[in-house]
């Protein structure tokens, strides 16, 4: 129990320095983190290692990570601890010294069990100062009774935090939201779809504040538009790990009900056993592709339905130019591999180019994307994911800086371009300088201009029997008179007034990307770069 005394006397800058020490060493364990993936992983990766110890090598250093990753986590749960019990104190501690005072003023003894006795006793038996002794016995107790209970919570709640070399995951999850409901801190507080408040509301946090918010809410801070990439990165990789706890311990339960559920209830069961499996794939899928290389940031994630993830190959928030491609039908966690690759081979290609800059290039399968080519006839997927592209997109110059906002150029393939088409009719549409669409069947507009930016930055690719570009237009490109008779116009139509762009080599619907047919990834290479003379183009006109 708290004493008055030890209350009026305690000395909280130590708390504040423990605080200061937890921020530290959790940020420092980040930092282990980013020089074991640059510092181990690069040049492992860099040389080719291949064969069992290399799987090996791979999976130990991955765990490895793991574990200073949690601790990391641990750390901001303990100096939130620590912050709150410093508030809290501090707060009882000036009640009681102001009571103190104004006891002292009111010609009072106070003794340390918290009783008052006029110093006057000649005035002791007056019923007015019995009545105000009364009441500023009360008002020390309170302050007191305060601290005492912060106290044991605190007490209570840093003896549950495992040690750091114990914790897993599933503990950092339920230790979050422990130390969050012991905090206060009101999830209502935190800024949503304004990247412009967001980055302010951010910006105005201190470093313990900041850490104690990653610690409990990082699936929140994850999806964040206008944070920096970093924060995201971090946050994102920590509501992964915790996702993928949460699942295994669903799937095991899911497995149990389904080996004791009798006939009527069994195909339930395993019904739900093989989708949290496939998810669970997936999002395995992710991590490999985490993995795979150390200039990856995981600017979105979450596992709901078929899965979403934003992935940025290089730093966006340093970027001098800033690709951001949208994939399209079949989209999702389970694919993400292949769509990184995508973007892998394009950042490649601008490394080729003259005065390339620093650039990074954005995976977003931040939508539900249509599962099949029937489903893809429907607007309505594009519908639901345009207002999210064009919240990210204005996160990303937020986080660059608007005064310096680098040049952006969105790329949607096939069903990607429908979601580019509505995106770019919303209030404030595309933040981007440069519009890229390859294999699309249609942007419900029949000119570039109509898509609200210049038409010289509007770009298109459409390879050589790619069939969506003429079976999809009947869903998605709207029609005109031609001769009194309607034609549907997609975006490789001629008097659409884009810039079509070569493919040669390429055919079909997915080779926009090839490395063994490089036209098309070279004029995209071109694009993203800002050196339009060098795009070899069908027709059109160069910026």
């Amino acid at each position: 129990m708290v004493t008055l005394t030890q209350l009026r006397d305690a000395a909280l800058g130590g708390l504040d320095r423990a605080v200061a020490e937890w921020t530290d060493l959790a940020a420092a364990l980040d930092g282990v983190v980013g020089r074991a993936t640059t510092g181990v992983g690069g040049p492992l990766r860099a040389a080719h290692w291949e064969g069992a110890d290399a799987d090996a090598a791979e999976r130990g250093l991955a765990a490895r990570g793991e574990q200073v990753m949690v601790a990391a986590q641990e750390a901001r749960c303990v100096l939130t601890v620590l912050d709150t019990a410093a508030e809290q104190l501090r707060y009882a501690q000036h009640d009681l010294r102001a009571g103190l005072e104004e006891a002292a003023a009111a010609g009072f003894t106070v003794f340390e069990d918290g009783r008052l006795e006029a110093a006057d006793p000649t005035r002791g038996v007056d019923p007015a100062m019995l009545s105000r002794r009364h009441e500023l016995e009360q008002r020390l107790a309170a302050p007191v009774r305060k601290a005492t209970e912060v106290d044991t919570r605190c007490a209570q709640t840093l003896a549950r935090l495992r040690p750091m070399a114990t914790a897993d995951w599933a503990d950092t999850a339920a230790d979050g939201a422990c130390v969050m409901a012991l905090a206060g801190l009101d999830l209502a507080t935190i800024p949503k779809g304004d990247p412009v408040a967001a980055a302010k509301w951010w910006a105005g946090l201190n470093p313990s504040e900041r850490a104690m918010y990653l610690a409990g809410y990082p699936a929140v801070l994850g999806a964040m538009d206008g944070l920096p990439t970093e924060v995201r990165d971090r946050a994102n990789r920590v509501a992964l790990a915790e996702t993928k706890v949460a699942l295994l311990a669903e799937l095991a339960a899911a497995r149990a009900k389904r080996d004791a559920a009798g006939r009527t209830d069994d195909a339930k069961w395993r019904f739900r056993v093989t989708a949290l499996k496939d998810r669970l794939a997936a999002i395995e899928g992710l991590e490999a592709t985490l993995r795979s290389a150390d200039d990856l940031y995981l600017m979105g994630f979450s596992a709901k339905n078929d899965g979403r993830a934003i992935i940025a190959i290089g730093n966006p928030d340093k970027a001098t130019h800033t690709a951001v491609y949208v994939p399209g039908t079949g989209a999702g966690l389970a694919r993400i591999d292949a769509d990184v690759s995508r973007m892998r081979s394009l950042w490649l290609a601008t490394q080729q180019v003259k005065d390339p800059g620093e650039v990074s290039a954005i995976t977003w399968v931040g939508y539900d994307a249509p599962d099949t080519l029937t489903h893809a006839m429907s607007t309505s997927y594009a519908d639901r994911a345009a207002p999210a592209f064009v919240r990210f997109l204005r996160g990303v110059g937020v986080a660059q800086g608007i005064d310096s906002n680098s040049h952006v150029t969105v790329i949607g393939h096939s069903y990607g371009s429908v979601v580019l088409g509505q995106a770019a009719h919303l209030s404030g549409g595309l933040v981007a300088k440069d519009i890229i669409v390859a294999g699309s069947p249609g942007m419900h507009v029949t000119r570039a201009a109509d898509l609200h930016v210049n038409p010289h930055h509007v770009w298109v690719a459409a390879a050589e029997n790619d069939i969506v570009t003429g079976v999809g237009s009947g869903a998605h490109a709207p029609a005109v008179d031609d001769g009194g008779r309607p034609r549907r116009v997609t975006p490789d139509d001629s008097e659409f007034g884009a810039n079509r762009f070569t493919t040669d080599g390429a055919n079909g619907h997915s080779e926009y990307w090839s490395t063994r047919h490089s036209a098309s990834l070279d004029n995209q290479a071109a694009i993203v770069s800002g050196n339009y003379e060098d795009v070899r183009l069908l027709w059109g006109d160069r910026p």
